[in-house]
């Protein structure tokens, strides 16, 4: 049997390989570099979440033994308590979001902010635990017991207020809250803030650079979703494509009977539709009662004359790398817009505009952003993330 020694510490190269691994995996820049080798670290990820779950398992027969050994301990059974908090609730939120498939988005959406906050909790404090058990502190430690064992202090007004063990502590947790206070600002900001494309300034200025800007309908302004709930969380494969009113470009061709391409301008006059749907994201997260405003898919199809011999329906990015398909069934579908508008506003460039691709009722993925072309081809064509590893099937 595992002695609990053993067990600490096998749990503990378990959470900080998981959270090395976990913080790979947020990791935009790793995302856009090396997208590949994500794939396989989120293997990895799940692969270890699933070890980790036998030390606790271990554990289980030994904790009322522990207990016992700690009940004048009040200290170390709270920190017992906050331990197995952490974990378990790590463990159960990455088992939802595991086999989110087989749950609500709703129930993902939630599983992802627990995994998140208890991620931010956990990290921290294992940092903290490190330090404050490992042999140099221990050693400090001891030689301070030692000096007192051959001179008892004498207690005077000007003596310090804190021994050395107790500053080297609250010294060591002021160092790792500082460290780690901008990363957890910047991870909870957007659940503090109001969720609306005019209160979230975009990283390009999109009423300069677009020259005439679109007129929201409506319907969309003020969107009859009653506005969006939820954040977005913002991803790319490379950097993001600097879209102008020059530079912009749409165009359809392959296998039709009348190839068309517009500029922006002619792009802006097109009649548009105003819909309400959910956005989701195969990593967890969603937004809910998104308004959108652009061109049915469908319409763009049909207006462009489907040949005979077309089979799928090919999207690229303006970034140039990225790509998905669609069967012409799937294409056809009444939900799935190229659009321009989200909640009245034009969408922002961080979050694939001035025009991306919607299909609601598939994780975003297959939400192609930067929309510039969409080809119909006559064999299957295998997308971005989907040669990565990603499944075909995108049915939320």
């Amino acid at each position: 049997m595992l002695k609990l020694k053993q067990l600490h510490h096998w749990n503990a190269i378990l959470f900080t390989v998981l959270a090395l691994t976990g913080l790979i995996l947020v990791s935009s820049e790793f995302r856009q570099w090396l997208p590949q080798v994500r794939i396989w670290v989120k293997d990895w990820h799940i692969w270890i979440g699933f070890v980790s779950i036998l030390p606790i398992l271990f554990y289980g027969p030994k904790l009322a033994r522990h207990l016992q050994t700690l009940r004048k301990q009040k200290a170390n059974r709270l920190n017992l308590f906050f331990v197995l908090f952490v974990l378990i609730a790590l463990i159960i939120s990455g088992l939802l979001l595991t086999y989110h498939r087989s749950f609500s988005p709703r129930v993902s959406s939630a599983a992802l902010i627990v995994h998140d906050v208890m991620t931010w909790i956990g990290v921290p404090y294992l940092i903290y635990h490190s330090i404050t058990r490992s042999q140099w502190f221990k050693a400090t430690e001891k030689r301070r017991r030692q000096k007192l064992q051959e001179e008892r202090p004498v207690i005077e007004k000007w003596n310090p207020i804190m021994n050395r063990r107790t500053f080297l502590r609250r010294g060591t947790g002021a160092a790792v809250t500082v460290v780690f206070t901008p990363f957890i600002y910047q991870w909870a900001k957007p659940y503090f803030s109001t969720p609306t494309a005019s209160q979230t300034p975009s990283p390009l200025p999109m009423t300069e650079l677009f020259t005439p800007m679109p007129k929201p309908s409506p319907h969309s302004n003020p969107p009859i979703g009653g506005g969006r709930s939820g954040t977005f969380r913002y991803y790319s494969v490379t950097s993001m494509p600097e879209v102008n009113d020059e530079n912009f470009s749409f165009k359809i061709d392959g296998f039709v009977h009348n190839p068309q391409s517009w500029n922006w301008k002619e792009f802006v006059d097109l009649n548009r539709n105003v819909q309400v749907s959910d956005f989701h994201c195969v990593t967890g997260w969603s937004v809910y009662d998104v308004t959108w405003e652009g061109i049915k898919l469908k319409d763009i199809l049909d207006q462009a004359g489907i040949n005979s011999d077309a089979r799928y329906v090919k999207f690229y990015s303006q970034d140039g790398v990225y790509t998905d398909t669609l069967t012409i069934e799937q294409a056809m579908g009444e939900d799935i817009m190229v659009a321009m508008l989200m909640d009245g506003q034009l969408i922002e460039n961080r979050n694939g505009g001035p025009v991306r691709l919607i299909v609601p009722k598939m994780y975003a993925y297959k939400s192609v952003k930067w929309l510039n072309r969409i080809e119909l081809i006559d064999h299957e064509h295998t997308g971005y993330w989907e040669q990565r590893g990603y499944d075909k099937d995108a049915w939320v």
